[in-house]
């Protein structure tokens, strides 16, 4: 997913993100006001159903419990309440509720018990016009003959049609309530989805933005800290991809740069060996290994012999040769392990780590040999001189091994010098 996202640029990725935001936030709002819209209009409605299913129901029945009381008002000479409409008007409520509750939101069980208690309420109420009206034309045998079990029969009848209507209208009020309890809840459950989603998506554009400007900052830092070798990688085609590939440009640039500065801060440029620095450091670090382990080591203090004669007769560059012939004859009789650096002139220093006296004695005496036996009959390469000097028996410091070395090495140059004077003699 990073990898696809990263072929399309930055400013690309941010639009994406505010899209991300805005777009659910927009949906979810015009999805919400609609089912809130429509969840209140049918509340309305239900509400104004239930009056108006109910209200008839009711009005007959207080108007009979009124007739109980006084017997009639049309006993009084005062208006009669007009049963006829009312009943016409029940009527006409259960055919509408009928007709509306062929869905599944009216439970019709409790319609059927509604329909069966006003059907069973209907005659008493039919007798009570039929005698209402009858008493309007003045017939006194007939007002009497209304009895207040009649009323009873009538009030009671009405009253179970009224319970039951109104169970009806309630259990649909609970359906339909339900119904709109489920919808908040898939409601909400869409809010959450959809925003999870959007997170999810913003997560992975941010961590395609984030990660390669966290990673160029690791890089950095450890370039920073010397680490020459650190590079990004590249993902995609976009600016932060771009980014990472001049970076690691400029890594490899002066990665070459500081490997180029090192040699020559490090390394003799004539004969490729580690310069004086190079190789005190070399002498030093392992002076200290040595020491700490109680090891022995040895060093030798190397120069050329009548290497000044070769310059001054062949030149400098006969001179260089000569420099560089005896380095790679060195070189060829040293272990793996042990160091060979150039002091400067014709001075040059070998380190023998974890080498007795004897061992470098031998090693000397061997090394010696070899070149001498290479120069011999020729003018332009010369033999050389060695001083040795061992740690611990002269000494840890690397000041003492050195000088001892020197010593050494004239001392030697001395006896040589005598043996040949003698030999002339």
């Amino acid at each position: 997913m990073e990898r696809v996202l990263r072929r399309f640029s930055v400013a690309q990725r941010i639009g994406a993100i505010i899209l991300l935001l805005l777009a659910p936030l927009a949906t979810l709002s015009v999805v919400s006001m609609a089912v809130l819209n429509r969840q209140e209009m049918a509340f309305r409605d239900s509400v104004e159903e239930s009056l108006h299913t109910l209200l008839p129901l009711s009005t007959l029945e207080q108007l009979l419990q009124r007739a109980m009381v006084d017997e009639l008002e049309a006993q009084s000479h005062e208006s009669v309440p007009d049963f006829a409409s009312l009943t016409d008007n029940i009527d006409h409520t259960f055919a509408t509720v009928e007709t509306s509750g062929a869905g599944a939101d009216v439970p019709m069980d409790r319609l059927t018990a509604a329909q069966q208690a006003w059907v069973q309420a209907r005659p008493s109420v039919q007798r009570l016009i039929e005698q209402v009206t009858r008493s309007q034309a003045g017939d006194g045998d007939v007002t009497a003959a209304l009895s207040r079990r009649e009323l009873s029969k009538a009030i009671s009848d009405v009253r179970d049609a009224r319970k039951h209507l109104a169970a009806a209208v309630k259990g649909r009020y609970e359906r339909a309530a339900a119904m709109r309890h489920r919808q908040l809840w898939w409601l909400v459950f869409g809010w959450a989805i959809t925003l999870a989603a959007a997170a999810a998506m913003i997560v992975i554009v941010l961590r395609s933005i984030l990660r390669p400007i966290h990673e160029l900052g690791s890089s950095a830092g450890r370039f920073a800290a010397g680490d020459m070798s650190a590079r990004l990688k590249v993902r995609g085609r976009d600016e932060l991809s771009m980014l990472a590939e001049q970076f690691n440009a400029m890594a490899a640039y002066w990665e070459q740069t500081h490997r180029e500065a090192m040699a020559e801060a490090t390394v003799d440029a004539l004969t490729g060996l580690p310069n004086r620095r190079r190789i005190l450091a070399l002498l030093a670090a392992e002076l200290d290994v040595h020491r700490s382990g109680q090891r022995p080591l040895a060093v030798f203090m190397v120069d050329l012999n009548n290497f000044k004669s070769i310059n001054d007769t062949y030149g400098h560059a006969a001179g260089d040769e000569a420099l560089v012939w005896v380095a790679e004859r060195m070189r060829a009789v040293l272990r793996e392990g042990d160091h060979l650096g150039r002091l400067g002139g014709d001075e040059f220093l070998i380190v023998l780590p974890d080498t007795s006296p004897e061992q470098a004695r031998e090693l000397g005496e061997r090394m010696a040999g070899a070149i001498a036996s290479a120069a011999a009959g020729s003018t332009t390469r010369p033999t050389i001189g060695l001083g040795l000097a061992t740690a611990p028996e002269h000494s840890w410091h690397m000041a003492t091994l050195l000088g001892q070395a020197d010593q050494d090495m004239y001392l030697g140059k001395r006896r040589a010098r005598l043996d040949r004077n003698d030999d002339v003699m």
